[in-house]
């Protein structure tokens, strides 16, 4: 049970207990169903993971799975947590999924234009014991997206192959339309087949619930995952007998309660054919008082780390401090400077100089203005400048709508913030002048839009991408 804890495939609701993380210039999201392993890490069920822990969402590498993007042996960390790369059988716990429909939920605390979505997973004989490699993967679907920015809870519905039981790796990628990059996510899934004969083994119940943290508004619970045949699906919780809620791990956070106030929880679980366990032992905690006069000081944020930089930014992020009422927003402070105030954990330092080192200390500031002490100084230093000709686009610059560049001896125009991105690929530039453009697989075309396919000229009627002009009524021959 150690290494194979039955957490949830998927189900309609979830309480996330974790730190809730905010972006400023880039996008940031995890998979939160079927649990992501850097998510469960992230609960506290996976375990020796180093700074992926509190930053879930930041697993981030260059976009183009599988021909670019992290390399082989780093793909669950994205080439930056490589404790996350770890892989043998028994490292990692385990989600219960069956195969067939399956959706997946991603939390994104910083939407952003999006490219599309991708789904992999391992094939049939892989090897659990050894680093996980392109080789081991196969494409389950690729969703396209239309360029804008997603709702901050996202699904989409893939197809788990009905060959495939067992331990396998789900690899999910999301691209960014106007970044380079992508996030990536693996889920370790325990699949288990689709049947005609009807499931009505019913889970093992919950065991050991236990009340793990109590605020003045605030109860927090965990319990021993339960077991199933089939596999468990979700856990519905209880207060007082009435049904307050789901979660698809073994742990849970109440919110929103009175103070001083003494409340009964009990839990049960249920699997994807809707059978119910037993109830769990039932446990009792009391919210506390909420102090008249709050004197109490957060603790200092944690942490503090950078996870990019450019010639004229530097991306900051650190551990959420907490506090016996509430951190209002945190201070960043440059050189001895401040210079922000903000509620989100994440923070882009633009206008830099270049090839320069840089010192930072973050406070944190609660409801009653309790400042905390400072978070650990990290220092941090800008790349080297970049020279090229003036005009030609820069695959390290930063540009803005407006800006105009020279690429392949074409002339663009940026529609909006890009970084990385080529003209000639993404949705991010549209050309100006020098004729038309070739048509091109992956760069989206808007109604008007005119490229050259095998020689002949084709106009787009209303939005499209990845449709070969020959082959698609959207696209028109107009010479």
């Amino acid at each position: 049970m150690k290494n194979w804890i039955k957490v949830a495939g998927f189900a309609s609701t979830v309480a996330i207990s974790m730190l809730v993380f905010q972006g400023q210039a880039s996008a940031h999201g995890y998979i939160s169903k079927p649990a992501s392993r850097v998510y469960l890490a992230s609960q506290g069920i996976n375990t020796n993971v180093g700074s992926a822990q509190w930053e879930p969402q930041s697993i981030e590498a260059p976009k183009g799975f599988p021909e670019k993007g992290p390399l082989d042996g780093q793909i669950a960390g994205g080439g930056k947590y490589s404790l996350l790369d770890e892989q043998t059988q028994n490292r990692w716990s385990k989600v219960d999924i069956q195969s067939g429909k399956t959706t997946i939920e991603w939390t994104l605390t910083a939407p952003h234009k999006t490219s599309s979505w991708s789904y992999y997973i391992t094939k049939n004989g892989w090897n659990p014991n050894k680093p996980l490699t392109r080789d081991q993967l196969q494409l389950i679907t690729k969703i396209q997206a239309d360029g804008t920015a997603p709702a901050a809870k996202t699904s989409q519905e893939i197809t788990i192959p009905a060959d495939h039981t067992g331990y396998h790796v789900i690899l999910g990628v999301w691209e960014i339309a106007d970044t380079g990059n992508a996030f990536y996510q693996v889920i370790d899934a325990n699949i288990s087949g689709g049947s005609s004969v009807p499931d009505t083994e019913a889970p093992t119940k919950p065991a050991q619930l236990v009340t793990t943290a109590q605020t003045f508004n605030a109860i927090s619970l965990k319990w021993q995952a339960s077991t199933d045949n089939k596999g468990v699906s979700s856990y519905e919780i209880y207060r007082d007998g009435k049904f307050i809620g789901e979660s698809t791990t073994p742990t849970y956070q109440d919110t929103n309660l009175a103070e001083n106030t003494t409340y009964t929880y009990t839990v049960r679980a249920k699997d994807f054919a809707g059978n119910r366990s037993e109830w769990s032992n039932s446990v009792q905690a009391k919210t506390a008082v909420k102090p008249a006069t709050d004197t109490e000081k957060p603790t200092a944020p944690k942490m503090l780390m950078t996870h990019a930089q450019s010639s004229n930014t530097i991306d900051l992020c650190w551990q959420a401090a907490s506090d016996n009422i509430g951190v209002a927003y945190y201070e960043i402070y440059r050189d001895g400077v401040k210079i922000k105030t903000q509620t989100g954990v994440m923070f882009q330092d633009i206008s830099l100089k270049s090839d320069t080192t840089y010192n930072y200390l973050v406070y944190a500031v609660d409801t009653s203005g309790n400042r905390s002490a400072a978070s650990n100084l990290l220092t941090a230093k800008t790349k080297p400048a970049e020279v090229i000709p003036t005009g030609t686009w820069s695959s390290t610059h930063i540009y803005v709508a407006g800006d105009m560049v020279t690429y392949d001896n074409k002339q663009y125009r940026a529609k909006w913030w890009t970084l990385g991105n080529k003209p000639s690929e993404s949705d991010a530039w549209e050309q100006i002048g020098g004729g038309i453009a070739d048509w091109n697989s992956t760069k989206a075309y808007n109604g008007g839009d005119k490229v050259i396919y095998n020689g002949k000229t084709y106009q787009a009627k209303w939005w499209i991408r990845g449709e070969r002009p020959d082959a698609s009524i959207v696209w028109e021959l107009v010479r």
